[in-house]
């Protein structure tokens, strides 16, 4: 409902001013909730698409190369937090595929594991340091987790890594949780769009009832 506030007239220097009538609108908390949802979901598809358009994009350009190597690109999900604060749970992270020589200390990769005790997980970690054998031409690499005490027991091995994470996107792995099942998508995709359409049909309502809207106006007149 609108809310009035009757504004005094005032004589300055000879010039009457009349501020007849301020309508405030009350923010509507519908609108607000429902915009807010609107724009997060509308934000995350937005990554999610660019993220596939990469994707696709890439396999594309490999295919018609005739390259039938691992996608340049890939995104992981993150489920423990070896790397907080740098990456937390749920986060997903873009990689892209490096040539190992071109991989220094400090750069943060994805690697299949080869501690035995894994059985070939993949993870994400940081590099701590770099080696070389020449004898073999190979690439081997100490990682360890920034949340981690203690760096790695198994040494990244260059045939191993899958590429260096280039970006994250914050918390998105709960969005692809959720969408995997059939009531996460109601909850993401419906309710919002119930809300906004709830919303506009009352809007329409009070318009169609409402015969005029008052606006704040102002009046100058010289004596």
């Amino acid at each position: 409902m609108d809310t009035e506030n009757n504004i005094e007239n005032k004589n300055y220097f000879g010039v009457r001013h009349y501020n007849v009538k301020v309508v405030k609108e009350k923010i509507q908390p519908i609108k607000f909730i429902a915009s807010v949802i609107s724009y997060a979901i509308f934000i995350w598809l937005v990554l999610i698409g660019c993220t596939l358009l990469v994707y696709v994009a890439d396999i594309k350009i490999r295919a018609a190369k005739g390259d039938n190597s691992p996608p340049a690109y890939n995104a992981y999900v993150v489920l423990t937090g070896s790397m907080i604060p740098e990456i937390q749970v749920r986060d997903v992270v873009i990689t892209k595929k490096r040539d190992p020589k071109d991989l220094e200390v400090g750069d943060i990769i994805t690697f299949l594991s080869s501690d035995s005790r894994l059985s070939g997980v993949i993870v994400t970690h940081r590099i701590k340091n770099k080696y070389y054998d020449p004898t073999t031409g190979r690439y081997s690499f100490q990682t360890k987790g920034d949340n981690n005490n203690v760096e790695d027991f198994a040494l990244a091995q260059d045939y191993n890594i899958i590429g260096e994470v280039i970006f994250k996107i914050p918390k998105l792995g709960y969005v692809q949780e959720i969408l995997a099942t059939k009531g996460g998508l109601i909850i993401i995709v419906l309710i919002p769009c119930l809300a906004v359409l709830s919303y506009d049909i009352v809007r329409l309502g009070k318009n169609i009832r409402k015969k005029a809207k008052k606006k704040e106006i102002t009046v100058v007149r010289r004596w």
